[in-house]
């Protein structure tokens, strides 16, 4: 035994186990400090003068919201069924509010525009909350629907009317930063965080933050602006028939603040003092939810490049979930059809590489006969390969078929709000997390290698190329690392699957305890 090894490999596990000690409290300490944040800090500076009363919740079985009872704004909305940390005590997400430390602040506000009215609250239920405005010409009522993700406001105008009829809005206003409770790993801060339109013309028009120097209007009828951040979302969502300029400011002046939302056009004196009502999406991306929701909301989860296949692989994973009710078995199950489907493919390509190890003796007689003469050995290797059948890029024909595959489940696995804190078994008890011991990138690393003593090494490959490909299973397990348990146990089930169907097409061809030259390893 090399003691030094021994003693390399346990400072790594000591060094990791006390990472993983320290990035937990880390994350309780941050939950804490976010779940007192409205709480305990109302008097900061933070919140405008006038804010720093207390707020009133009203709740129903989805949503936790908090109105400030001045000014009629939405400060907070925390989902209950969706925690921050995978635990039962933690706090739900908070899809808008503040942090304290960083300035952060994202809310929501409507109303009239030019009327900056100070409320007064006429009426508190455990689901609503009706404000008048101290003038009494304005009235607002925050609702929520049992049950629902769907916030609901109502501004009426009921005193006397002015000339000019005030022009009715809904709007989110956000400063740049980090989303409010987003794990702090490399998926989450990779994934796409901006706003979103629907419009007539283009379903899904997105901008990142950062990126909106100026302002971006859309006049129209129906549509939404959303908020977009991994798993979650706040979105606007208007009426078909419903006359607007969907909006998007940048910050201006001394102000850091982005603003989206909608501005009503077309707007008659009685249609507002009749109430004009606001309906706000804050909630987890849940595909077959938002397909009832808003016509394209479903847009909002971003499914990369492969979208067309990404889109039926939720869909027949979800169905998969409903029969077992585990997301982990889900996973494995729907890759078994997958290889299924693909094996017409598959058998080709295995069967053109069972024939390249066996005919490995005669390509190594043909390469040392001709090595002087190049144009005369690659004739003859030509002439082998069509006497044996052989189809040299035979065996790239799997992998190719199966990288859209893996690209589109990558996406979406990484987008799925369902396999956030869904545990498998034992160890794995978050699959849109990377698993915390490294089991399965090892068990990866352990199958590639396998496979590769199974494939035959291509004839006249470079020395330096077939040391690199030797190492391949440690660098793709190294990046597994950090990729969600659900993607590298798919690539796992994957693997082991493709190695016994390989294993019984060699067996079938007579190449399973072949060994002679040209053999992988």
């Amino acid at each position: 035994m090399n003691w030094r090894y021994l003693y390399i490999g346990s400072v790594v596990v000591l060094s990791y186990v006390l990472f993983l000690a320290w990035n937990a409290e880390k994350e309780i300490k941050q939950e804490f400090a976010e779940a007192s944040s409205i709480e305990q800090n109302k008097n900061e500076e933070l919140l405008p003068a006038g804010e720093d009363v207390g707020f009133v919740e009203i709740q129903n079985e989805k949503l936790i919201v908090q109105v400030s009872p001045n000014s009629g704004k939405v400060w907070q909305a925390r989902l209950k069924e969706h925690t921050y940390l995978n635990n039962q005590d933690s706090q739900g997400v908070r899809l808008f509010g503040f942090d304290l430390v960083s300035g952060f602040k994202f809310y929501l506000n409507s109303g009239f525009v030019s009327e900056d009215q100070g409320f007064k609250v006429l009426e508190v239920l455990p689901s609503s909350i009706k404000l008048v405005s101290l003038d009494g010409n304005i009235s607002k009522t925050i609702s929520l629907k049992d049950n629902d993700y769907e916030l609901f406001i109502e501004d009426r105008w009921i005193g006397e009317m002015p000339v000019d009829v005030p022009t009715p809005y809904v709007a989110m206003y956000r400063t740049d930063g980090r989303p409010l409770d987003s794990r702090d790993n490399f998926f989450e801060n990779s994934s796409y965080t901006g706003v979103a339109f629907n419009t007539p013309e283009e379903p899904y028009a997105n901008f990142r933050l950062r990126n909106i120097d100026e302002r971006i209007e859309y006049f129209q009828r129906g549509g939404w602006v959303a908020f977009i951040q991994k798993y979650f979302m706040a979105a606007i969502l208007t009426p078909s028939d419903r006359a607007q300029t969907l909006v998007v400011f940048p910050p201006s002046g001394n102000s850091a603040t982005y603003v989206m939302g909608s501005i009503l056009r077309e707007v008659k004196s009685n249609q507002i003092s009749s109430g004009v009502t606001h309906r706000v999406f804050l909630g987890p991306k849940v595909r077959s939810d938002l397909l009832t929701r808003a016509q394209d909301l479903e847009l909002t989860i971003d499914m990369g490049w492969f979208w067309f296949l990404a889109q039926p692989l939720m869909m027949l994973l979800s169905m998969i979930n409903s029969l077992v009710g585990n997301w982990g078995v889900s996973i494995i199950l729907l890759t078994f059809v997958i290889k299924l489907l693909l094996w017409p493919v598959s058998a080709k390509g295995f069967s053109s590489m069972a024939k390249m190890r066996t005919a490995g003796p005669k390509l190594k007689e043909i390469q040392e006969r001709y090595k002087d003469d190049r144009a005369k050995l690659g004739t003859e290797m030509m002439a082998l390969y069509k006497k044996e059948g052989i189809n040299p890029a035979g065996g790239c024909f799997p992998l190719l078929l199966q990288m859209p595959v893996f690209i589109a489940f990558f996406f979406c696995l990484r987008e799925s709000v369902e396999l956030r804190h869904e545990s498998f078994f034992f160890w794995i008890n978050d699959l849109s997390a990377p698993d915390p011991f490294f089991i399965l990138p090892v068990i990866f690393a352990a199958l590639m290698y396998l496979t590769q003593q199974l494939n035959p090494q291509p004839p006249g490959m470079d020395p330096t190329q077939a040391q690199i490909m030797k190492f391949m299973p440690v660098m793709i397990a190294v990046i597994f690392i950090i990729m969600p348990a659900g993607l590298v146990l798919y690539s796992v089930a994957n693997s082991a699957i493709s190695l016994v169907q390989q294993r019984a097409m060699y067996k079938k061809y007579g190449a399973s305890d072949f060994s002679g030259p040209g053999a992988g390893g």
